[in-house]
This record gives structure tokens, sequence and C-alpha cells, in this order.
């Protein structure tokens, strides 16, 4: 993870929603699904495209006939986020026949191979950021500029170097960085250096919990169809 899909289907899901009769944004399936269960899912579902909490589903099957029974009629954009499991698929957005006319699901995953079989119109696999827009990044959330100061600018490059690309890890230290000294971004790049870049996540550990769910979210697919 990491690449930002998540934030880019949000960033999605804002800008068109308004098109839909109803829409839904759920956020974290892979976790919610496990604490809360699939039922729950359904719910939440159901409840935000029609604008209602009325709806106590009883079983996955029953929540999948809610769901083609009050849904088949409407335009609906649908946002399935961080989904790991087949199974989770087939309760809430099996069939595009579900749905009404003109409906769009967005679904982030890690693993591409669960998109394999469905109707999907395209699969978007993210790039990692050039070193210009990485430095926009990075220095946006340290800074807040588009570039470091002077005397930043070395250490910077490094730790943006070190990133390689990825979004999260340079909002992350971004972030973890602002206000410090120069002599304390040294100290921190020298305990960066000491990770190996194969366990690059355990950098983001650094200050993780600073950071809102979207951003945590990120994944490396994104279909829509």
């Amino acid at each position: 993870g990491g690449v930002g899909k998540t934030t880019l289907a949000k960033a999605i899901y804002n800008r068109i929603f308004r098109q839909f009769g109803g829409s839904c944004f759920l956020s974290n399936v892979r976790s919610k699904a496990e604490e809360l269960g699939l039922v729950k899912l359904q719910e939440q579902l159901l409840c935000q495209i029609l604008k209602t909490n009325e709806f106590e589903v009883d079983s996955v099957a029953e929540g999948v006939n809610l769901i083609k029974a009050r849904l088949g009629s409407h335009k609906v954009l649908i946002v399935l986020d961080d989904v790991d499991h087949r199974s989770q698929l087939e309760s809430l957005t099996r069939e595009r026949s579900w749905f009404g006319s003109g409906s769009v699901i967005i679904i982030t995953t890690r693993d591409e191979h669960l998109l394999y079989g469905l109707t999907t119109s395209e699969i978007y696999q993210a790039k990692l950021l050039n070193i210009n827009e990485a430095q926009q990044l990075f220095s946006r959330h340290t800074f807040n500029r588009f570039s470091p100061p002077q005397e930043y600018i070395e250490l910077a490059q490094n730790i943006i170097k070190y990133s390689g690309g990825l979004p999260l890890t340079l909002v992350t230290l971004g972030s973890h960085m602002q206000g410090r000294s120069i002599e304390e971004w040294r100290y921190e790049f020298k305990k960066l250096k000491a990770i190996p870049h194969c366990e690059i996540q355990k950098i983001l550990q650094i200050s993780f919990d600073g950071l809102d769910d979207n951003t945590q979210g990120v994944f490396l697919d994104i279909a829509c169809f």
C-alpha cells in the first residue's frame, strides 16, 4: 500500500456523487467486515444510499435480497474501500444488475486478483510520484510550501529519494519532520536509513497514528465497473 488510491477514490467520489440518485462510500471494508460482519456493511450500504436508519438485516442472504429489491431502480455511486476478500464483493455489489442503469461502483484493493471475473470496465493501477511531484507533496506537509528552504534541500532530497515516491510515506514523514531543526532532521534520517527499504511499512509507523482514516487506507488498485 501507500500509493494513494483511497485518496483518489475519495476525490472521485466527492466530485461526481451529486450526479447519482444515491451514493455510499464504505471505508475500510476489510477491517469493518472482520470487526462488524458483512451484515452490518449491507445495512450501512442501504442506509447511506436511501438516507434512512430503518434497515435491520438478519443474514447476508437477506441483505443481498434487500439490496437488489431496494436499489435495483436507483442510479447509484458506490465505493468499496479496502476490499480483501471475494465474499465482501459477493455480499455488497456482486452483479451490475443489482443497481439501476448508469450506476458506478469503485473498488480499492491490494489484491488485483479479486477483480478478475467481475464485469469491470476498467482497472487502474497507480504509479509512483515523479521527483518533482514527490518534492511538492513532501514540502507541502513539512513546510507548508511547495519546495524546501535552501538549508533543508539536501536532507529533504535524501528523504524523498528514500521514500521511493510513495505518497503515504511522503505525507507521513513530512508531517513527522515539520517544525524540527536541521540537527533533528539528521538524527531522524539516520534512524530511517537503519530501516531496510524492503520494510518500508515500518517507516509509516513513525507518525502513522496522526493521519486521518482516508490517508491510512491507501491501496494499490482501483476498479470501476
